[in-house]
């Protein structure tokens, strides 16, 4: 068998190659990783293939010599090349499918953990004492010396409040001013 034969050989079993490396990760990737991982086979194929279409024109007009038996070297190297990138691609989608499939687990396990959790008795009465101080918090609010006694907060809060707003426009004698701008706005005469 003569390079040429054997170089072309090589090459085509590289394609079968890509074909059955798709073909075994196909059922792990969803439809679109598959349409990508399909998309970037096809193109390397063609490269491939159109490769080996220009070696046997090539080949066909000159005799093999050292020239000949390089470039066959550096075809055969390159789309060694090709092949190997498009496995690594196809095997990335491989794995991102992989990831999710595994937070997805990861999600369902710890679910199903807070559910179990959920069973325990310490859980349980963790949930009736939350229930019982929440009763007893409304209980005491609406008590009526409790509600009587937030009530007169209430009322001293606002007198304070009006109390210090009395304060500040005293301090800041917001009463003269507010009477300088009624003054001249009345003395304008009628039309």
């Amino acid at each position: 068998m003569t390079k040429f034969e054997d170089t072309i050989k090589e090459m085509e079993s590289q394609v079968n190659e890509l074909e059955n490396d798709l073909a075994a990760k196909a059922e792990q990737l969803d439809e679109s990783n598959k349409e990508k991982a399909q998309a970037l086979v096809d193109k390397t194929e063609d490269a491939i293939k159109t490769s080996i279409d220009k070696i046997k024109k090539i080949i066909t007009e000159v005799q093999e010599d050292e020239k000949v038996d390089e470039f066959l070297d550096k075809v055969k190297a390159k789309s060694l090349e090709a092949v190997e990138f498009t496995k690594e691609k196809v095997a990335e989608l491989t794995q991102k499918v992989e990831k999710n499939d595994t937070f997805e687990k990861i999600s369902s396990d710890i679910m199903s953990e807070f559910d179990k959790v959920k069973e325990t008795d310490a859980f349980k009465k963790a949930t009736d004492l939350l229930a019982d101080l929440s009763a007893k918090i409304n209980e005491v609010l609406n008590r009526p010396e409790v509600k009587e006694a937030i009530d007169k907060a209430k009322i001293t809060t606002v007198n304070l409040a009006e109390k210090g707003v009395d304060g500040l426009k005293k301090v800041l004698k917001t009463d003269e001013i507010i009477e300088k701008q009624e003054a001249p706005a009345e003395e304008k005469p009628e039309e």
